[in-house]
């Protein structure tokens, strides 16, 4: 030490040489504990999905390269303008995607006239891993879907509706009216598979369709004023929504205009998208998740940690018994984990037994999904397949 120093400096000094050490080791010890609690969560959500998908039931590289999808406007995986999957039945299940064939010039007027974008669907026997029918139909870049509804596979590409059976032969088809200028539309069917809600709305107004989702037949139509552009879903009776400020769940009647809140905060802390998974009962993919009845009556919530929140999309059981939803995991940049520029570090998809009110499943996707990502319920819940990327895998839900 500086003999040349006073008292006070050299007394100042000396501290400064024991703090400093002191300090550094106390901030390696934290950034050590935080690192191990940390690893030790990751690690245990990671196992929890390997013992409950451990081997699973069915996996394949199905779907082809769409790195191209990412110019497309959505930005979210889960988009089923792109691709997606869904069960026919307990083991058929059908994967689709939309393909782009450059030689072709596309249309907006028309889906088979020159149309560049093709929708190409596979379907899969579980039991045998075979690939049994596929078929592929003109479509637009826009409005192409395929979803399960009680007479079929309920096909969309552009303005028109197809019910197909898994084997693809055409049941019914129906010719949606053709949008008028900045109007948009979107086809929903609800968890029992027996309702089709078409919904054609502009900045004024939203135009209701509902057609039997075993034929194809109009049976209400009404119009309501402000229109319902996103986060709502159907039941086979009713609308259940977000509202504006995704505070409070609103459900009405179809073809009445009659909303009244059912739930909100300081019993939920955010709503998200309200999904129907009954006529009666109803979930939110939010923080925390929440089951409750359509009168507004909590039954089962489930916290997550720091920095975990789930997608909006839940996939539901077609008799109600189960629910799908996908987790992320996010990092901050700082020490404390809280810094600018959360990244997710993981991902689960999670399915939760409504009788038992409880998570049955939680499978860790890895890696990490880069492009889409789509997961679905058998209807008796006993399977879920999980879409990420290329590749699919259908787990046994215990």
């Amino acid at each position: 030490m500086d003999e040349s120093l006073g008292a006070g400096q050299r007394d100042t000094q000396t501290l400064v040489a024991i703090i400093k050490p002191v300090t550094c080791i106390m901030r390696d010890t934290l950034k050590l504990v935080w690192s191990i609690c940390l690893y030790v969560s990751i690690c245990a959500a990671a196992d929890s999905g390997r013992q409950n998908c451990s081997p699973p039931l069915w996996t394949a590289d199905v779907i082809s390269e769409l790195s191209w999808a990412r110019k497309l406007p959505s930005s979210s995986l889960t988009d089923s303008n792109r691709t997606g999957l869904t069960f026919v039945d307990e083991d058929t299940l059908l994967i689709y995607q939309i393909e782009v064939d450059t030689a072709e010039l596309s249309s907006r007027q028309s889906p088979v006239i020159s149309s560049s974008y093709k929708l190409q669907m596979s379907v899969f026997d579980l039991v045998s891993g075979r690939m049994t029918a596929s078929e592929k139909l003109p479509t637009w870049i826009h409005a192409s879907s395929v979803q399960a509804a009680s007479g079929g596979a309920l096909v969309r590409t552009g303005n028109i509706l197809r019910l197909y059976s898994k084997h693809f032969i055409k049941m019914q088809e129906a010719v949606l009216p053709p949008l008028g200028q900045d109007e948009s539309d979107t086809i929903m069917v609800s968890a029992s598979r027996n309702t089709v809600l078409s919904n054609r709305n502009n900045g004024n107004y939203s135009h209701f369709d509902v057609l039997d989702g075993g034929n194809l037949k109009l049976m209400q139509s009404w119009s309501e004023f402000p229109p319902l552009r996103r986060l709502y879903s159907i039941s086979d009776t009713e609308i259940a929504a977000s509202d504006f400020n995704q505070e409070h769940i609103l459900i009405a009647d179809f073809a009445t205009s009659r909303w009244r809140v059912i739930a909100g905060k300081p019993s939920l802390q955010c709503v998200g998208l309200p999904t129907l998974v009954t006529n009666t009962t109803l979930v939110t993919s939010c923080r925390p998740f929440s089951y409750l009845s359509t009168e507004g009556t909590i039954i089962f919530q489930d916290s997550f940690g720091k920095n975990e929140s789930l997608e909006q999309k839940a996939a539901v059981a077609q008799r109600g018994t189960a629910v799908a939803v996908s987790l992320n995991r996010r990092r901050g940049s700082d020490f404390w984990d809280t810094g600018r520029g959360l990244q997710i570090v993981a991902r689960y998809v999670i399915v939760y037994n409504l009788a038992l009110k409880k998570r049955s499943l939680t499978f860790e996707l890895k890696p990490l999904p880069a492009n889409d990502l789509d997961y679905a319920l058998s209807p008796d819940g006993s399977k879920l397949a999980i879409l990420s990327d290329r590749h699919v895998t259908v787990c046994a839900v215990p």
